[in-house]
C-alpha cells in the first residue's frame, strides 16, 4: 500500500525522504510522475507532496543569484519580473506544455525527471544554473553541468530534495535566448532544443554558454561551439553556428536522426542570434 504525505516544512519532507529513501516519490505538480503512477511504471511506498511548503515557493535575488524555490511553478516564473529579465528563460518556459501544465509544473521537477527534451532544463543548463540539494545530513550545491548522468538519472540521492535552483544574475552586456523546433506549434515535445547565454564587449563575444536538448540522453553543454564563437562579432558567430554540427550532439539511432542532423546547426544559430539580440538591447545599442 502506498502512503501519502503532505509535509508543511522542508524539515518534515527531508525526514520522510530519509525514512523511505528509494521507496519515496516526491510530487509537486505531478505532470510527469502522475503518468508513471497511472501506468504503474513505479510503485512507491510513499508519495510526498511538497507543493504546500511555503519555503519552496519563493523567487528572489540573493548574493548575485536568481533563486527559484523547488515548488515554484512555471506560471509563477512567467509573472515574476526577475525571471522575465532572462528572456531565454521566458522563451523556454512558455514552450512547456499547456497553460494548465504550466500552472502546476515546476522547473525543479523538470530537472529531477531528467528527460532528454526538457525545455526549461535545457535553458537552465545554458544559464549556468546550480541545483541546491538538501537532506537531513546537510546541503550541497551541484552545477547542472555535473547534475545529469543519463536519461532519468541525476546526481540527486534518494534522500535529497531539490530545494532551490540558483542562476547567476545577468551582468551588463549579457543576453539570453532559447529556440526549439517541434512537429506542432503547441503542446508537443521538441525535436531539437537550444539555449544560449552570451556576453558582448566592444562588439565581440567575450563569454558564451550554449546547450542542446533532445539530441542526447540528457541536455548537454556545447563547449566546442562556445569556444568557436569567442572573439567573434554577432554576424560571424551566427554564421559559424549555421555551418557547424557540434561533436557534443551525439545523436542516437532513431527515425528523426537525419532530420536532427540537418536541423541542429540552424536551431543553435537561432538561439545564439536571439541571445545576441537580447544582449544588444540590454546594452542599449
Amino acid at each position: 500500500m502506498t502512503e501519502f504525505f503532505r509535509p508543511e516544512s522542508i524539515a518534515q519532507a527531508l525526514s520522510l525522504l530519509e525514512q523511505y529513501r528509494q521507496d519515496a516519490a516526491v510530487v509537486n505538480g505531478g505532470s510527469d510522475i502522475v503518468i508513471d503512477l497511472t501506468k504503474q511504471r513505479i510503485h512507491p511506498a510513499a508519495i510526498i507532496s511538497i507543493g504546500q511548503i511555503a519555503q519552496l515557493q519563493q523567487i528572489c535575488l540573493q548574493d548575485d543569484y536568481l533563486c527559484i524555490g523547488g515548488a515554484v511553478t512555471y506560471k509563477q516564473m512567467l509573472s515574476n519580473a526577475d525571471c522575465c529579465a532572462f528572456r531565454g528563460l521566458v522563451q523556454a518556459v512558455s514552450q512547456v506544455g499547456s497553460p494548465a501544465i504550466r500552472a502546476v509544473g515546476t522547473p525543479a521537477g523538470n530537472l529531477v525527471t531528467a528527460a532528454p527534451a526538457a525545455d526549461c532544463a535545457t535553458m537552465l543548463l545554458a544559464l549556468g544554473a546550480d541545483a541546491v540539494l538538501q537532506s537531513t545530513a546537510g546541503t550541497r550545491t551541484v552545477p547542472l553541468t555535473e547534475f545529469y548522468y543519463s536519461r532519468g538519472k541525476t546526481e540527486r540521492r534518494p534522500n535529497e530534495l531539490l530545494t532551490e535552483i540558483r542562476i547567476p544574475a545577468l551582468a551588463p552586456g549579457e543576453g539570453t535566448g532559447y529556440f526549439r523546433v517541434a512537429r506542432r506549434k503547441a503542446q508537443d515535445i521538441g525535436k531539437v532544443l537550444a539555449g544560449c547565454r552570451i556576453k558582448l564587449a566592444d562588439g565581440v563575444i567575450c563569454q558564451a554558454s550554449i546547450s542542446l536538448g533532445a539530441v542526447n540522453a540528457c541536455p548537454v553543454r556545447v563547449e566546442s561551439l562556445e569556444q568557436a564563437i569567442l572573439g567573434k562579432s554577432a554576424e560571424e558567430a551566427v554564421e559559424i553556428c549555421r555551418r557547424t554540427f557540434p561533436a557534443e550532439a551525439g545523436l542516437r539511432e532513431s527515425y528523426f536522426k537525419e532530420y536532427k542532423e540537418a536541423v541542429v546547426p540552424a536551431v543553435a544559430a537561432k538561439a545564439v542570434a536571439l541571445a545576441l539580440e537580447d544582449a544588444a538591447e540590454r546594452s542599449g545599442r
